[in-house]
């Protein structure tokens, strides 16, 4: 029996191999092993060698019949004669006498083992005792199969689970990421049906937003009370919620769905996001099925990946609106820039022409009309000249507020800032930071814009990923102790007509570039008595170095 649980290829062929034994060994009129559903609860027949047809597919609730009995008590029974025997059901005629044992495991039946001859009273106790020793060994080869493919199932999920996980940091549609979380719900947890809601909290409703596995399509606009049926419970009570027989119950959320799919059992989840439901995964058999412990941990596995998928996508939706934010702000500052520029070049040669219109001296008499137009022109003089004050006016920023920061923290908290951003475009990044704190006086949000400037810049610089490296150290840069910060990526490098001239204003290698990033960063850091640097660039990468004087 050994040599045929290690040479089985499935607990299936395992036991029938096994049974062919048993029934040549005690010269059986017939013989059957019966397993307990731990669903339905009841005995069904694994395999049988005699049975007529009307017997093969029966299922005994346990305490029926002998095999039930044998079943729910846990004890061998030897019935003599099936005819004086109240506990037997007849299912052939030419069977006479009946020996069946349990199958333990850990002091919990699993199944039945039972054999039926044509011959009265054909086993006797030295039978029973061997059969006794065939279900205990029966029972370990049929627990390793199970172990074996609980192992290979638990395999199978895990990498389902990583997959889905490096399939959900790829999503950037939320209608495309719900659609993919619900695909992979229906095929880890092996379900006939998968469903996902979505909780809208103002009206307190849950509305469907994808199904897998349904026969046909439904009415989508389908929507359901959060208050009412299992979902309701499992959102208010932030658990997972199971119905073992949908039938028995009064639950009728989606009718429609659960009768036009026969399912039976139900398991759902809440997809929470820091304590918050967001919204609902079900899972859905069309048979009678109790989740065990780790068929429930793992369904709430995918709810929190749901929830933090969905709230990554959130996140990265608000990344973007701020880039574009970020990018109107940039043509403002433009605009300004370009003002002042232009009023400051306006404003010398307009004072030479209201010194040289003020010393003509042109004094006409009251009736010249050209006394009234020199009056115009002196008027329209000072009007240009106030426009100019005021825009050179406003584009003097007042001295910015500038704090104590770690030159580490900034960086951190920029990395942070972008990290879906370099996660989508493939690009990893290294820090060397210097175990000093480098402390320096400046605006927080001034550092960080330098700081995400140059990782935006590195971003584009390598369109299939690469390697961005930041590292963070102390020099004494004319006679000053600065905070300096080296940062290399791994993209093709500045043009070479480009690399004496890329912290000039207006000045780009790309397109769509606006040539301002890289003048702003010089200009930040020269108010902050500091500077920037190429260090190095070519086809391997590009390297800058920016600093800022420590305090003292």
């Amino acid at each position: 029996m050994r040599v045929i649980g290690s040479n089985a290829e499935d607990p299936t062929h395992a036991l029938e191999s096994i049974l062919e034994i048993v029934q040549q060994f005690f010269t059986a009129h017939s013989a059957s092993i019966a397993l307990i559903n731990p669903d339905t609860r009841q005995l069904e027949v694994e395999v049988n060698r005699g049975l007529p047809k009307s017997g093969k597919d029966i299922q005994l609730p346990l305490g029926a019949g002998v095999t039930g009995w044998v079943a729910l008590h846990g004890k061998s029974l030897r019935v003599d004669d099936v005819e004086s025997e109240p506990r037997y059901i007849k299912f052939s005629k030419e069977v006479k006498s009946e020996l069946a044992c349990p199958m333990i495991e850990k002091e919990h039946t699993t199944g039945v083992i039972s054999i039926k001859s044509d011959r009265k009273a054909a086993f006797t106790e030295e039978s029973q005792r061997t059969l006794e020793i065939i279900a205990e060994e029966t029972t370990q080869i049929v627990s390793q199969f199970w172990l074996i493919d609980m192992l290979r199932q638990r395999s199978e999920q895990l990498e389902a689970l990583v997959s889905m996980g490096q399939d959900l940091v790829s999503k950037f549609d939320l209608d495309e990421l719900l659609e993919t979380i619900t695909s992979e719900t229906h095929k880890i947890m092996q379900c006939n049906l998968a469903m996902l809601l979505i909780l809208d909290p103002k009206r307190n409703t849950l509305k469907i937003h994808s199904i897998k596995g349904a026969s046909r399509k439904y009415d989508a606009a389908a929507e359901l009370n959060a208050k009412e049926s299992s979902f309701g419970t499992a959102i208010r009570f932030k658990r997972t919620i199971e119905l073992v027989d949908l039938r028995r119950t009064e639950e009728e959320h989606f009718w429609e769905i659960v009768q036009g799919e026969r399912l039976e059992s139900m398991i759902c989840c809440p997809i929470l996001w820091e304590g918050e439901a967001v919204g609902i995964l079900a899972a859905y058999s069309n048979t009678i099925h109790r989740v065990n412990n780790e068929e429930k941990r793992l369904f709430n596995t995918l709810a929190s990946f749901s929830g933090v998928a969905i709230q990554n996508l959130r996140l990265y939706s608000l990344m973007l609106e701020n880039e574009e934010i970020l990018r109107k702000n940039d043509k403002l500052i433009t605009l300004g820039l370009l003002a002042a520029e232009i009023a400051h070049e306006i404003r010398n040669p307009l004072m030479v022409i209201k010194l040289l219109f003020d010393s003509l001296d042109l004094d006409f008499e009251e009736t010249d009309h050209r006394k009234k137009d020199a009056k115009i022109i002196d008027k329209k003089i000072r009007h240009l000249e106030g426009i100019v004050e005021q825009v050179l006016s406003f584009g003097k920023s007042s001295q910015s507020v500038k704090f104590h920061w770690s030159l580490q923290s900034l960086i951190k908290e920029s990395l942070r800032l972008v990290r879906l951003k370099l996660i989508q475009n493939k690009i990893t990044t290294q820090s060397k930071l210097c175990s000093d704190s480098l402390v320096v006086d400046a605006n927080q949000g001034q550092i960080q814009q330098v700081i995400l400037n140059l990782i935006l810049n590195a971003i584009q610089a390598m369109p299939n990923g690469g390697d961005i490296t930041f590292e963070c150290y102390r020099e004494e840069i004319d006679d000053i102790s600065c905070g300096c910060i080296d940062i290399k990526d791994t993209g093709n490098g500045i043009e070479e007509q480009l690399k004496e001239k890329i912290f000039d204003s207006f000045l780009t290698g790309r397109e769509e570039g606006t040539g301002l990033g890289l003048s702003i960063v010089k200009r930040i850091l020269r108010s902050h008595q500091g500077d920037i640097l190429l260090l190095e660039t070519g086809p391997k990468g590009t390297r800058m170095k920016l600093w800022i004087p420590l305090l003292s």
